[in-house]
C-alpha cells in the first residue's frame, strides 16, 4: 500500500528552493538596493542547504528505506538524481559552447566546465544532485551495516572530513594542480557533510508525531528555533556549502539545524498554499533552471524601467521586480519541462506516453 505524501515536505522544498533563488540574487547591483539584502542573503545561507538535506533524512525514515534492499534504493536514487544531473550538466555545456563560438568565452572555460561535470564537482548550481545522491547511500551503507552506532560512526566521518576540509582550505584555488586537487577534494568531501545532516533529519523525525490537526506547541517551537538561527547566524561568517566554507562550527551547525527544523515544524503546522507546494514538487527543476543569468539581466533591466518612474523604495521595489520575473520564468520552466521534456528528470517523454499507448491499444 503507498504511503501518504505528506504536503509540508513539499512546502518546506518550495519555500527553500525559493531562499535559493532569493540568495542568489548576489552581487553589487543587488546589494546596492538597500542596506538589507546582503544580510538576508548571509541569513539564507545559514542554512538553505541543510534543509534540504535535513528533509532528505526525514523522508528516509517515513519511507523506511533503510528497510529496503540497498542496491534497489541505489539504482532508483541514480535514475532520480543523477540522470538529471547528467541531463542538465549537457544543456549546461551547450550554452557555454554556445558561448565559445560566439566568442565570449575561452576554450579553457569550456574544458574546465567539462571537468566540473565529470569530476561531479558540479556545474553552477548541479553540485548539489551528486552531493545529495552521495549522501544519502552513505548514510544508508553505514546504517544498515551499523545500525547501532551510526550517529557515532557519521560522528567520526564528519571530524575527519572537516579536518580534510581545513588542510584542503590551505591549497591555492588559482594555482594548477592545487587548484583541481581542491575541487576534487570538495567533490569527495560533500557527501559526508550532507550524510550528517541526513542522519539528524533522520534521528529528529523519530520525534515527530503525524497529526491530521495542527499542533499550536510544535508551532510555537518552530518558531524559537528559528528566533534561535536568526540570533546565532550573525556570529559565524558567511558560509556556502557548494565550497564548504563553514566559518565557525559550532554557530554553523547551530545555526543550519535549528533554521532547518524551524522551518519544518512551521510548515508543518500551517495549511498549505498550492504554489508553494507546486515549486516544492518541482524543485530539482527550479534548482536547475532558475540561475539563468540571461532572464536575471532582462529582470534587471525591466527594474531599472519602473525605477524612473517610482520616487520612494527604489531599492525594494526594484528587488521585488527582478524576483517576479525569476518565479514567472522558473514556472513556465517547470511547466515546459513536465509538459515536453519530462525525461529530463526521470519522467515519461510525450514519445514514451505515445508508445505506450500504442502498446494498450
Amino acid at each position: 500500500m503507498p504511503q501518504k505524501r505528506l504536503t509540508y515536505f513539499d512546502t518546506v522544498k518550495g519555500i527553500g528552493i525559493f531562499l535559493v533563488l532569493l540568495g542568489h540574487f548576489q552581487g553589487e547591483w543587488f546589494f546596492s538596493l538597500s542596506p538589507y539584502v546582503s544580510p538576508l542573503c548571509t541569513w539564507i545561507f545559514s542554512f538553505h542547504m541543510p534543509l534540504f538535506f535535513i528533509v532528505s533524512g526525514m523522508l528516509i525514515h517515513y519511507r523506511r528505506d533503510t528497510e529496503k534492499d540497498l542496491k534497489d534504493l541505489t539504482s532508483r536514487r541514480f535514475y532520480s538524481i543523477m540522470i538529471p544531473y547528467f541531463w542538465f550538466s549537457l544543456i549546461y555545456l551547450l550554452i557555454v559552447l554556445y558561448a565559445l563560438i560566439r566568442g565570449s568565452v575561452t576554450v579553457h572555460v569550456l574544458f574546465e566546465q567539462i571537468w566540473y561535470v565529470l569530476s561531479m564537482y558540479g556545474m553552477n548550481v548541479l553540485w548539489f544532485l551528486p552531493a545529495l545522491f552521495g549522501g544519502e547511500i552513505l548514510f544508508l551503507l553505514i546504517y544498515k551495516r551499523f545500525v547501532k552506532i551510526t550517529p557515532l560512526i557519521v560522528l567520526v566521518l564528519t571530524g575527519a572530513a572537516t579536518a580534510a576540509n581545513y588542510a584542503l582550505s590551505s591549497l591555492s584555488a588559482d594555482v594548477f594542480p592545487w587548484k583541481y586537487l581542491k575541487e576534487f577534494g570538495i567533490t569527495l568531501l560533500r557527501p559526508v557533510f550532507v550524510c550528517v545532516f541526513i542522519a539528524v533529519g533522520f534521528y529528529i523525525y523519530k520525534l515527530f508525531r503525524e497529526r491530521e490537526k495542527y499542533c499550536l506547541p510544535e508551532l510555537l517551537a518552530g518558531l524559537a528555533l528559528m528566533a534561535v538561527n536568526i540570533f546565532v547566524h550573525p556570529l559565524n561568517r558567511a558560509v556556502d556549502f557548494r565550497s564548504l566554507v563553514q566559518g565557525n562550527l559550532a554557530f554553523y551547525y547551530i545555526a543550519a539545524v535549528t533554521g532547518s527544523v524551524g522551518l519544518i515544524l512551521i510548515c508543518k503546522n500551517l495549511p498549505a498554499i498550492r504554489p508553494v507546494t507546486f515549486w516544492g514538487i518541482n524543485s530539482l527543476i527550479v534548482m536547475a533552471v532558475h540561475n539563468n543569468e540571461t532572464v536575471l539581466y532582462l529582470g534587471m533591466k525591466l527594474a531599472m524601467i519602473i525605477n524612473q518612474y517610482i520616487t520612494r523604495a527604489r531599492g525594494y521595489v526594484s528587488y521585488l521586480v527582478v524576483t517576479i520575473v525569476m518565479v514567472v520564468y522558473t514556472t513556465l520552466m517547470i511547466l515546459l519541462i513536465n509538459r515536453f521534456f519530462g525525461f529530463l528528470v526521470g519522467k515519461p517523454s510525450p514519445f514514451d506516453r505515445l508508445l505506450k499507448k500504442k502498446k494498450e491499444a
